[in-house]
Parts: C-alpha cells; structure tokens; sequence
C-alpha cells in the first residue's frame, strides 16, 4: 500500500509523522512583516527561499498587530501549505521600520561595553519617544576595531503583541530583532563580498513608501540619519547635506560610497536625478528592499547567518532563562555521538514499530467487522421484507376498517329505514296529508296538503308540522324550510285546503337508540344494529 494512501485513510499516521519530523529535524524561518505583506525566507533543498505575502487589509497598521488571531492562522496556514509545519519551526522574527528605535553608544575612553543594567541605570537622554522603562532593549556587540555599540529599541507592548500572535499560531520564537539592524549587518557583509571596504564613510539611501532615509555610516556604524519627506526633498538637500558631512570629515577622509535600497524603477530615476557618484553605484542593484539586504542571500547555499540582536535576551535574562541555559552547557559536555545516534536509532524504531502494530491491529478490526457485516446481512434483508410486509398490512386493514365502519352507517342509517315513514306519521298534525317524499342526500324534500275547513288553519297545521320535525334528535338545527304554500279552490269560491312544500334537513351524525327504534316498530334495524355491535364495529 503507497504512503500516500495510508495518510489518506489514517489521519492519525499524518500526525505521527509530523511529530516525528519535529522531533527528527526543526526548520530556521525568517519573518519580516509590514501593513501590507509577509516577507519569509527558509532553508529548501540546501538554498535560501523568499517569499512575499499580501496581507488582508487591517490586520496590521504602523507596524503594531490590530487582528492576531487571524493574523496567526493565516501565517499558520501559509507556513503548512509551504512544507513547513508550524510544529517544526523556529521563527526569526524582524520588527518593522517604523517599530525600532537605534542609537550607536560610545563608551568612555578606557572603559568595558556598556550593559543593558548599566544604561537604565544611567537613564541617558536618547531622545526617543517613549521612556526607557517602556522599551525592550538590545545591545550589538562591538567589533575588533572600534568600541562603539548599537543600542536597538522596541516598544514592549507591541513586542508582546507580536509574541502573542506568535503563540497563536503554535511558533517557536527564537530571535527577534529590527529589519533595519538586520539590513544593516547584511549590507555590511554584501560590501565585504562586492569588495568595498568596511572602513571609511558609507552614504546609505534607502527607500521608505514615499519618503527616503539617509544613513550614514563610518567604519559599519551609523553616525548620521536624516529622513526626507518626498523625492523632491532628497533632490534639492541631499548633496548640499552629504558635501557638509565630508567638510566635517575632513580631506584626509576617504572618498564617500553610496548604496542604494529602493526598487529598480525609483532606483533609476534617483541616479539620473543626483547624478555623479550617485550613478556610479551599483552594488545595491540585487537588493530593492530592506528584507533582502536582512535575509541571506536568495538562492544561495545554505549557510549560518551571522548572529544578529535579539530584543529577547532582556526578558530571557530576567526569567533566569539564559543563566539555566548556560549553567547546563557549561556543567555537562556535549553527549557522545554514538550515544545520540543509538537514542535516536531506538526512538525511531520504537515509533516506527508502534505505528506498524497499530496498523495491523486496525486492519484486524477492519477485518472482523467486515465478517460481522457480512452474517448480519440475510438479517437485514429479512427484517426488511418483514417492515415491507407490515406496512402494506397496515395500510390494507386501515383501508378495510373504512369501508367496514361506511357500510355499517349504511346499514343503521334511519334515513333508508321505515322508522322513519313511521316518523313521520306519528309528528304529522290531523288535517295535513302527505303526498311525496324525495331523499335528496342528508335532506327529505316533502309535499302535501292541509285541509282548510278545520280549526285550526291550514296555515297553522303547517307550522305544527315544521315544529314538530325540527324537534326530532335527526333534524339538522334549522334544517326544516318551508319552500311554498299555494290555497286552492273553486275559481271566486271558499278556500278548500292549502299545498305547501319543505325541505327536512337531517344530521348525519345523529343516531336513534335502540329504545326509539323499538318504539318505532323497527324490528330489523333493531337487529342489525344489535349485529354490528356484536361483532365489534364501531358505530
């Protein structure tokens, strides 16, 4: 069976893998963010990798998180999506521009480096906008010829926030330390490899949106920083600024280099701009922005990067993290290599035999189950046919029951009986005659003729007659209309009697008793009812 369709159909031998890579191999990535984009850059296939990410809008302004919950899965997402399991990483991390704050501090003659303690404690004026109690801090340490220090700053709330969108996306946070340091050891040591040396002045123009940042730097360390507002602005002060640095320098001074961070496009129109040693710059060409200049190089072989600030060690510091770290290098040697290798040996077939076992046994259980579907199947299709059956049963008994309990209306119905002729005898007055009688459905239409020479009238037998059918229990309420009465007689004579019909509408719910059947002389509705009743229909 192919892996492939192993991880497929057992998820959990997806996740035991990635575990095990976890715990095999981790991977180093680095992260430098903006408002706009992710910029990532990893180890693949023995090269560096680069990748630009679009950001959605609003996640991120001036630098500071605004949405870290989504903010953290669309960075998990990408990260696994790429090959690189969030599990497996440990993040670099490179603050935003406009997030660092940096100052080059120079120790008095004769003095060791200044320390993080040293310079809370001294409290010094650095001109920052926020006071050093609100600051993470981080110190570069100086080279072989120069005493200077980079001191580099961040806001501590907003380096917790990107800490916590890290948490959020499960990441391993190893360093963190500013693009613009970052951009400036790299640029150092792309100046090492173009062959320009690191001593003397080094003029550093660098692209910011729509404003450009100048960077001076002398011997690799920044002694000038000036920020210009458009293009317009670094035309027309920009020469005039760097001619007054080299006045300040002084002739024995070597000739000032350049270096230009900006996009090819920008690039190009800046050196026809300025001009003169301007255009002769070309070192900066493969680099059109800062991320470039702080990651190793794109394509190239995979190699340490040179170590760089992490705005970490202060809290590390303070949470004895450093201190344990050190204390367990320096008591105890590095383990032997045959040892590392049989541990790892028996990790791994430990894991690699367990994952085989617990194949097995869920393919057993597969089998099993499989077999006990199998024998359960004649079952199933029995109860099937059985359900089938019942139903089609149900279905004809009901049908069965209906047509049972409508003859047996049929049957005791009073209209198609003579207790109901005989009904109508005894609620019929003296003096009136009945000549026709129709059944119109659940209503009697009848006719006839009451006599005029009795008293009382005609008329007034008439009303007795409706009267006494609309007290009848069969008799619908106001079931019982007279549709016409017509006097007749001799042409100018006496009236003789008056024909009248009506309309009797009956109840079809209503039934007679038994007592009011016998009472009416009908002895085989009587019997049939008492039939059905024995026989159990419901009437």
């Amino acid at each position: 069976m192919e892996l492939a369709a192993l991880r497929e159909r057992f998820p959990a031998l997806e996740r035991s893998m990635l575990a095990w890579r976890a715990l095999a191999r981790r991977q180093t990535v680095w992260l430098a963010p903006n408002d706009t984009q992710l910029t990532l850059a990893w180890r693949q296939g023995g090269v560096w990798e680069q990748r630009c990410v679009p950001l959605p809008e609003d996640v991120c302004r001036d630098g500071l998180p605004l949405q870290r919950d989504a903010l953290a899965d669309f960075l998990a997402d990408w990260l696994l999506e790429n090959g690189l399991p969030p599990a497996v990483v440990d993040l670099v991390l490179l603050l935003p521009l406009q997030c660092c704050h940096w100052r080059l501090v120079v120790p008095p003659d004769g003095q060791a480096p200044l320390s993080i303690e040293a310079l809370r404690s001294l409290q010094p004026d650095l001109g920052w906008s926020l006071p050093l109690s609100e600051l993470v801090l981080a110190l570069e340490s100086p080279g072989l010829s120069s005493a200077s220090q980079l001191l580099v700053g961040a806001e501590r709330l907003l380096l917790q926030a990107w800490v916590a969108v890290i948490e959020a996306a499960d990441l391993r946070l190893e360093r963190v330390d500013g693009v613009l340091a970052a951009a400036r050891r790299g640029l150092l040591a792309r100046c090492e490899a173009e062959g320009m040396p690191l001593t003397g002045d080094l003029a550093w123009l660098l692209q910011q949106g729509s404003a450009w940042r100048l960077l001076v730097l002398r011997d690799g360390w920044p002694e000038l920083e000036r920020l210009f507002s458009s293009a317009d602005a670094l035309q027309s002060d920009l020469e005039a600024l760097l001619l007054a640095w080299e006045r300040h320098a002084g002739a024995a001074s070597p000739a000032l280099r350049c270096w230009i961070t900006a996009p090819a496009e920008a690039r190009q129109q800046l050196q026809g701009w300025l001009g003169g040693r301007w255009a002769e710059e070309a070192g900066g060409a493969r680099f059109a922005s800062l991320e470039s200049l702080a990651f190793p190089d794109q394509g190239a072989e995979a190699e340490a990067p040179p170590p760089g600030l992490d705005l970490l060690e202060e809290r590390r510091r303070e949470l004895g993290l450093a201190a344990s770290a050190a204390g367990v290098g320096a008591g105890a040697g590095p383990p032997p290599a045959r040892a590392l290798l049989l541990q790892g040996s028996l990790w791994g077939g430990g894991l690699v035999l367990a994952s085989l076992l617990l194949l097995a046994l869920m393919g057993w259980q597969e089998g099993q189950q499989a077999q006990q579907l199998a024998q359960l199947m004649p079952v199933e299709q029995r109860v099937t046919r059985a359900e089938s059956r019942l139903r089609r049963l149900r279905s004809t008994t009901t049908a069965l029951r209906k047509n049972n309990t409508r003859l047996a209306e049929q049957l005791v119905a009073v209209p198609s009986g003579s207790a109901l002729l005989e009904q109508l005898r005894q609620v019929t007055p003296a003096g009136v005659q009945l000549q026709s009688l129709r059944v119109q459905g659940n209503a009697i239409e009848l006719s006839g003729e009451a006599q005029a020479s009795l008293d009382p009238g005609p008329l007034e037998r008439i009303n007795a007659l409706v009267l006494a059918l609309a007290a009848l229990p069969i008799s619908e309420p106001d079931g019982v209309k007279v549709v016409k009465a017509t006097r007749s007689g001799d042409d100018g004579g006496p009236v003789q009697a008056v024909t009248f019909s009506l309309t009797w509408g009956l109840d079809p719910a209503a039934r007679p008793s038994l007592a009011t059947l016998k009472a009416l002389g009908a002895d085989g509705l009587v019997r049939r009812f008492q039939l059905l009743q024995q026989a159990g229909v419901a009437l």
